[in-house]
């Protein structure tokens, strides 16, 4: 025992004193896990958050994909492949992703009592089929070809990037081919019935 100041202190006391001020608290070691915890949780989420921004938005409207990029001549026109479209169970089977591999640009016409919309289906350069209204509205345009990246109104010759549809030159450069959302049924590329039943042109 030791006389400190008319107080007797053991040492097992002086030992439990020497420990609150040596050992660190655990407030202290709680509050840093938490930290590190919410730390984690904020680097996943900005993960998860840029790696969504950067999807094309070609892709949105898309539910196939041929598997393999491709390069279209800039030197060939490629005009559109009529092709038959058949109904069943509500959905419009367009044209199937055989057909695409091999034909990479159709159109077929949806009819349905007074109701005539032409339809189109493409493989962008990075190798994904999208759907469209095949209707550039300002000039009435139905027809379509591709070259080299580009797809182009046969009516009034406005280009739009074929990957984004984004327009590059020409008076109707805001009326590219709607796209239009579908499903990959098997082989066959559905639309709803009803979403060409209530379809109407931009303009």
């Amino acid at each position: 025992m030791q006389q400190l100041g008319g107080l007797i202190l053991t040492m097992n006391e002086r030992e439990i004193k020497k420990q609150k001020f040596t050992q660190p608290s655990k407030n202290h070691t709680l509050l840093f896990s938490i930290v590190g915890i919410l730390t984690v949780i904020i680097m996943i989420g900005t993960y998860m958050v840029v790696a969504k921004s950067n999807t094309p938005d070609s892709t949105l409207k898309g539910a196939a994909n041929i598997g393999e990029k491709v390069a279209y001549s800039s030197a060939v026109k490629l005009q559109q492949t009529n092709v038959e479209n058949s109904s069943k169970d509500g959905k419009v089977i367009i044209t199937t992703l055989s057909t695409l591999k091999d034909k990479k640009f159709i159109r077929t016409e949806y009819q349905s009592n007074e109701t005539r919309i032409p339809l189109t289906a493409f493989v962008q350069p990075d190798g994904n089929v999208m759907a469209a209204v095949s209707y550039c509205e300002p000039c009435r345009g139905e027809t379509f070809h591709i070259t080299g990246s580009q797809i182009i109104c046969n009516v009034c010759g406005t280009v739009w990037d074929l990957q984004t549809l984004k327009g590059l030159s020409g008076g109707c450069q805001a009326y590219p081919p709607e796209a239009l959302t579908y499903s990959l049924n098997g082989d066959n590329l559905e639309i709803p019935q009803t979403t060409l039943d209530t379809w109407k042109p931009r303009v």
